[in-house]
Parts: structure tokens; C-alpha cells; sequence
């Protein structure tokens, strides 16, 4: 029992022993807080008043119950009190889509496996590609399988984010599993390098649909408050995927054959889509399916898929098959380029039911922090793969060591993120983590910069370290300070979710190609000029190889005599660290745009009345009706002061 006072924002009061909680109301207006409170046993509601311009003297009811204190704890209470997120405009209610207990736990586990699938076919091919490119004589198109699945994976991010939103969660997440299973099915059998690129293609497309609805789901499925630590353990997954791709494709294709790189998603990925289907049920969708698809931007679809693809190919072309400066590959990057910003006036200007609103584009939290995420994927892709890269041909290990190698950036995103989830959940703060993390990642890239031919393991491990504990601090920071400031109109933190999700796909893909296209083109330009310097033995010697080769064929180096392999080792280890350079540069692009997310903090588990609802009671005037607080339900008995009728 404590004697204390409750005092609405119209600086009215109510006398009562017992306190039990504190709702806010909005007025009909939806501008400005309506003189309501809850008064429960012991409370005399007789003795509320309002202070208002009607000329009565409450001087003595002001000097028999003294103010209530004004707490600076109570402040950021009645600010989570206010926060309140959109509806996703299907019909659904954003509590209807909220789970808990088992049904939360095995819901996350299946939506965690399909994204660990999903991750790890990135990363899986990177060990297989030279014994594919042999058995099917196509080295010269291995690079195409892993472009193909990146490519296929980005351009339709935003537009499986339409979709979700339009035909509803459940149904898209199927149909992406379905997608990825055919692709996986179709490269595991695959008899020539064609379908295997084909399959990979039909592979990324459904990936896209998984990562996508991925991010959704879990915004949908929980609150805000317990959201960080969701995106945290997708992060982990991602991270730890990223890092047994090479481990187990290395096992398969030393052990077994590399076609089970692509078998072993069928048995994961049917068990997930069991699991999911039967612990997520959320309600259905309203509208008829011809009518969910006049929604659809078709031409909107069109400009920035053809687009990004004719950007993307120009950058796997260039220095590969075609010089940077010739024809097509000007052409391709001009006419993508105009289709790309001709997707954008159109999205913006004149689509009627664009992919993404202007609403959510012009929000300069959320864009700054889809492109910190940009930023982040990036180089945390570039790094990954050709760390990859460097330990198997500097340091000579195979795919179980070189994974081995990569575990001190590995641990420290998994321990880095889900200890970040916890902090921003318990203090609420999101954009210091974001800033932190940003600053770290930035370091951490510029260090492994220096990694050598003959680096130390001390020096290795120093190198990674940073890198994974700025991953770890950033992605759920940026996705839930994205997610606090998305509008309150229906569907709008669908839609955030997926403008981030694509401008964070677009930073793996470019980054990915583009770290191909710089090892690339500076291992051809620099091996030429750097080999007339060598004595005249390792030139007859290297005469005898097609050096461009040696890019995809690492296993040919270990024929060559120790000078030729300590030459090759040196020009290729610089070709490394330009791709490293070039993940800095990802790295500092995180960083600027990073300062330009929100500086609100995370909402605490009580939100918002709905304004519908508050406005049926007043227009009503009922009483004793159940009040709705998350997922408690109180009974309360509502005091008002009827005077507002005639003011």
C-alpha cells in the first residue's frame, strides 16, 4: 500500500493507496493528451479535477494533496508509453503477428536454419570452384557462379519485400524455400557448367526471398524491445555460415564429391520448411489474389532489374574477358546506370504502388542506415572471402584450415553481436553501439591491410579481431534504429525493413564482384611486368603456364619450384590487399553515414494504445472496459471529465 497521486497531463489529480499503472490516452484530435487515468481499488475518483479555464478555485484541493514528485524516471516510461509501430496494411494487426514461448523459440530456429542455408551457399562454392571448372573445362566461367547466385540474390530483394507485404509472410517464405531447394537440386545434378551457373541463378533468387523475409519475420514475430537480440543471432548465423561454407565444402569435395555441397540443403532445407509452416500461423491476408496483384510495380521491377544487372556483368566482365574502356563494358555501365536512376524518378515521382514509398526513402535515419549497412556487408563479405583466399594460397592450407584460420573474426561477431543485442535491449541506447562498431570495423580493415606473405599468427589474429567486433556492433543497431523512426502508416516498418535489407544486399553483391574485378585485373596487370624483373629461370619456367589461370587454379602453384612460388605468392598477395583496400573503402562509407542514424532510443515493452481504439471509447463514453497492454489485459474503470462537450 503507498499513498501517492496520479496526476493527468491536463494537470488534473486523483488520490489513491494503491498504484497499479499508468495509461495514457489520446484525444479524438490525436494532438494532445485527453485528461483520462485509471483508477483502481482504494481509488477515490471522485476527489479528480481538471484545471481548466472555467473559473474555479482549486487553491485548497491543490493544498490538500500535495504534488506528485516530478520523477525523471517517469519520463522515459511516458515516452515508451507513446511508441507505437504500423500495422503491415494486409488486414493484420501487428499483435497478431507476435509469438511467444515454444511457439517463438521453434519459429526462430526454422527462420534461422534458412538463413544459415542461405548464408553458407555463398561462401560453400568458394573451395569447389577449381575442381568444377576442371571436370566441366569451364575455368574461364567458375567466376559465374558465384556472380550469378549474388546477382540473382540482390536485384530482387526489394521486390520480394512487395510481395510479402501484398500475398503475406508464410506464403512468400515457402515459396523462397521452394526456390532454393529446385536450385540446389538442379546444381547437385547439374551435367555441365551452364546448369550448374543456371542453378545457382534459380538458387539466388530464392535466397533473396529467404534473407528478405528473414528480417521481416522477425521484425513481425517480436516486440521492439526484444528485436536487437533477434537480429543479433541472425548476424551470428550469418557469420558462422559465412565460415563453414569453405569447411564443409572442402570436407564434401576432398571426402565425398562436391555435388553434396548442394545435397545437403535438401534434408535442412525441407526440415525448416516443416517446422516453420507448423509453429508460424499467422492470420491471412485480405483481398483476392487478382487484385494483390495490381499492386505490383511491374515497370518499376523491370527498370531496376535490368539495371542492376547491366552493372553488375560490366563489373565481372571488366579486366576479366573485356578491357575496362572497351565497348561493352562502357555500354553496359551507361545504360545501367540511366536504368537505375530512371527506376529511381520513377519510384519516386510517378509509380503508383511503388516497391518503395518516398515516405520511407526520404526518412534520413533509415536510408543512412541501409547504406551503413551497405558499407558493413561489404567489406565484411570482401574480408570473409578473400581472407579465404589468402590463407589457402600464401599459407598454403586446405579448406578445413583455412576456415581455422578465419575463427578469431568469426568468434568475435558471434560474441560481439549477441552481447551488443543484450546491451541495447537492458539500456536502450542503439546509435552508440552503431558508431562504435563503425570505427572499430574501419580499423580493423585498415589492419588487415598489412597482413603479409610472412605474417605471424599473433599478427593474423591481431588483424581479424577488429574487424569482427565492428560486424558484430552494427547490424542490429542499424536495422532497429531503422525500424524506430519507420512512419506510422500501414506497412511502414515492412517497407523500412526492406529498403535497408536491399541497400544491404547491393553492398554483398557489389562487394563480392568487385573484389573479384580487383584481384583480378591487378594480378594481370602487375604479374606481366613485375615477371621481365625475375632471372631468366623463373621466366622460361612461368613461360610454360597461363598465368591468368593461376587465379582460379591455385593447386598449380604447388608445382612450381620454390622461386616461382615465392614470385607468384608476392604478386598475388599484392592483388589481396588491393581488394583490401578496397573493403576500407566500404569500411569508411559505414562510417560517415552511420552518424546519421537516429539518436532515439529503444522502446520499452509497453506501447501505445491504438488511436482507433481510444477514439471508439470517447465517442462511446463506455465504461469498466478491458484496457489492452501488450499482453496484459487490466480491467479498468475509465474517469472522464464530460465538460469537454461544451468548452
Amino acid at each position: 500500500m503507498q499513498h501517492c497521486e496520479i496526476r493527468g497531463l491536463d494537470g488534473g489529480t486523483c488520490h489513491t493507496e494503491q498504484l497499479q499503472t499508468r495509461i495514457l490516452f489520446k484525444d479524438h484530435h490525436g494532438s494532445s493528451f485527453y485528461g483520462l487515468t485509471i483508477c483502481f481499488v482504494n481509488m477515490t475518483a471522485s476527489n479528480y479535477k481538471r484545471d481548466s479555464d472555467d473559473g474555479l478555485d482549486r487553491s485548497s484541493h491543490a493544498q490538500t494533496i500535495p504534488p506528485a514528485p516530478d520523477s525523471a524516471a517517469l519520463e522515459p516510461f511516458a515516452e515508451a508509453k507513446k511508441f507505437s509501430e504500423s500495422d503491415a496494411g494486409d488486414g493484420t494487426k501487428r499483435e497478431d503477428m507476435y509469438l511467444e514461448g515454444r511457439a517463438l523459440a521453434l519459429c526462430m530456429v526454422s527462420v534461422y536454419c534458412c538463413m544459415f542455408l542461405f548464408a553458407l551457399d555463398q561462401t560453400i562454392i568458394v573451395t569447389l570452384l577449381s575442381k568444377v571448372g576442371n571436370k566441366f573445362d569451364g575455368l574461364d566461367k567458375i567466376g559465374w557462379l558465384g556472380s550469378g547466385f549474388f546477382f540473382s540474390m540482390a536485384i530482387l530483394v526489394i521486390f520480394w519485400g512487395k510481395l510479402a507485404l501484398l500475398f503475406g509472410r508464410k506464403y512468400i517464405m515457402i515459396a523462397s524455400i521452394i526456390l532454393f531447394e529446385a536450385g540446389s537440386l538442379m546444381c547437385a545434378l547439374a551435367s555441365s557448367m551452364n546448369v550448374l551457373i543456371g542453378g545457382r541463378v534459380l538458387a539466388g533468387i530464392g535466397g533473396g526471398g529467404i534473407q528478405t523475409s528473414v528480417f521481416i519475420l522477425i521484425t513481425e514475430i517480436m516486440p521492439i524491445h526484444k528485436r536487437p537480440l533477434g537480429m543479433a543471432l541472425v548476424g551470428s548465423v550469418f557469420a558462422v555460415a559465412s565460415v563453414l561454407g569453405p569447411l564443409i565444402g572442402g570436407a564434401f569435395t576432398t571426402h565425398v564429391t562436391w555435388r553434396w555441397c548442394f545435397y545437403i540443403n535438401l534434408p535442412v532445407g525441407g526440415l525448416s520448411l516443416v517446422l516453420f509452416c507448423w509453429t508460424f500461423n499467422p492470420p491471412k491476408t485480405k483481398g483476392s489474389a487478382r487484385e494483390k496483384l495490381k499492386f505490383i510495380d511491374y515497370i518499376g521491377t523491370l527498370l531496376l532489374t535490368g539495371g542492376l544487372i547491366m552493372i553488375l556483368v560490366a563489373i565481372t566482365l571488366g579486366g576479366r574477358d573485356y578491357s575496362w574502356h572497351s565497348g561493352a563494358v562502357v555500354a553496359l555501365f551507361v545504360v545501367g546506370g540511366i536504368l537505375t536512376i530512371a527506376f529511381f524518378l520513377w519510384t519516386f515521382n510517378y509509380a503508383k504502388h511503388p516497391l518503395i514509398p518516398w515516405e520511407i526513402a526520404k526518412v534520413i535515419q533509415i536510408t543512412a542506415a541501409g547504406i551503413a549497412l551497405f558499407g558493413m556487408f561489404g567489406y565484411f563479405l570482401a574480408t570473409m572471402l578473400y581472407l579465404s583466399i589468402y590463407f589457402q594460397v600464401i599459407h598454403n592450407a586446405d579448406a578445413w584450415n583455412s576456415g581455422v584460420h578465419l575463427l578469431p573474426e568469426i568468434v568475435s561477431v558471434v560474441l560481439t553481436s549477441t552481447t551488443c543485442g543484450i546491451l541495447i535491449k537492458t539500456t536502450t541506447f542503439i546509435k552508440p553501439f552503431a558508431v562504435v562498431g563503425a570505427f572499430i570495423g574501419f580499423i580493423g580493415c585498415g589492419l588487415i591491410s598489412l597482413l603479409d606473405v610472412d605474417s605471424s599468427n599473433s599478427e593474423k589474429i591481431g588483424y581479424m579481431i577488429p574487424v569482427g567486433i565492428g560486424i558484430g556492433m552494427q547490424m542490429q543497431s542499424c536495422f532497429v534504429g531503422g525500424q524506430v523512426k519507420a512512419p506510422k502508416t500501414d506497412g511502414g516498418v515492412i517497407f523500412a525493413t526492406s529498403w535497408m535489407n536491399f541497400l544491404r544486399s547491393i553492398g554483398a553483391a557489389l562487394a563480392a564482384t568487385l573484389a573479384d574485378a580487383v584481384y583480378t585485373t591487378s594480378f594481370v596487370n602487375k604479374v606481366g611486368p613485375e615477371l621481365k624483373k625475375q632471372t631468366q629461370s623463373i621466366q622460361e619456367e612461368l613461360s610454360h603456364y597461363n598465368l591468368k589461370k593461376l587465379i582460379n587454379s591455385n593447386a598449380v602453384i604447388h608445382t612450381m619450384t620454390p622461386e616461382s612460388q615465392a614470385f607468384i605468392k608476392e604478386i598475388i598477395m599484392s592483388s589481396i590487399r588491393n581488394v583490401f583496400y578496397m573493403s576500407l573503402g566500404f569500411a569508411a562509407i559505414c562510417t560517415i553515414l552511420v552518424m546519421f542514424t537516429t539518436n532515439e532510443r529503444l522502446p520499452t515493452a509497453f506501447m501505445a494504445p491504438r488511436e482507433d481504439e481510444g477514439n471508439k471509447e470517447e465517442e462511446n463514453h463506455e465504461e469498466d472496459q478491458p484496457v489492452q497492454l501488450g499482453n496484459t489485459t487490466e480491467s479498468a474503470t475509465i474517469v472522464r471529465d464530460t465538460r469537454t462537450s461544451h468548452e
